[in-house]
């Protein structure tokens, strides 16, 4: 499983993280690498999990196409996560979407300004990265704000492979 799950990912960052433009540090770029391959087996986990506890193909690919939408709803993937209901708001826990986000978002944004040059005003109009992490609520005073989203990626990969495991473990043989 590990390496169907890491080396696309890998892939992938190795040609996205520049071609968008994000910072040519090595190190942000082995901390974005690894946040990717995270969600990555996070969410191929959980699929595990849902193919090893419901026998019917079709349930199961429905019962996880379900709970990546809801992930991406409610973990600020799609909607701002203030924005949800107060009584919605715990399901943002459950989202690995949303510690991915975060990671990333931490990982780019922090520390860094973004600045737009107006030619017909001959103006210069800058805006702080980490304005736009307080918008969208994402702690980011310590480097244990980065690495708490990295921890509950890997968390929830590794319980979503037990459980899986434990699934597996029941079914009966046949002989």
């Amino acid at each position: 499983m590990i390496p169907r799950r890491t080396i696309p990912p890998l892939i992938f960052c190795a040609i996205a993280y520049y071609m968008i433009g994000f910072q040519s540090d090595v190190e942000k770029f082995f901390i974005f690498s690894l946040t990717m391959v995270l969600v990555a087996v996070a969410g191929s986990a959980l699929a595990f999990f849902f193919s090893a506890t419901v026998q019917v193909f079709a349930i199961a690919n429905l019962l996880i196409a379900l709970c990546y939408v809801f992930m991406m709803l409610f973990g600020g993937f799609v909607v701002n996560v203030g924005s949800v209901l107060s009584w919605l708001q715990w399901i943002k826990w459950l989202s690995f979407f949303r510690y991915g986000l975060n990671a990333a978002s931490i990982n780019e944004l922090h520390g860094k300004e973004f600045c737009d040059y107006d030619v017909k005003r001959n103006i210069s109009d800058c805006l702080p990265g980490d304005a736009y992490l307080t918008a969208q609520g994402i702690p980011f005073g310590s480097a244990w704000d980065l690495w708490q989203n990295i921890l509950a990626l890997a968390s929830m990969a590794v319980i979503m492979l037990v459980l899986a495991y434990v699934q597996l473990r029941r079914l009966k043989k046949l002989k």
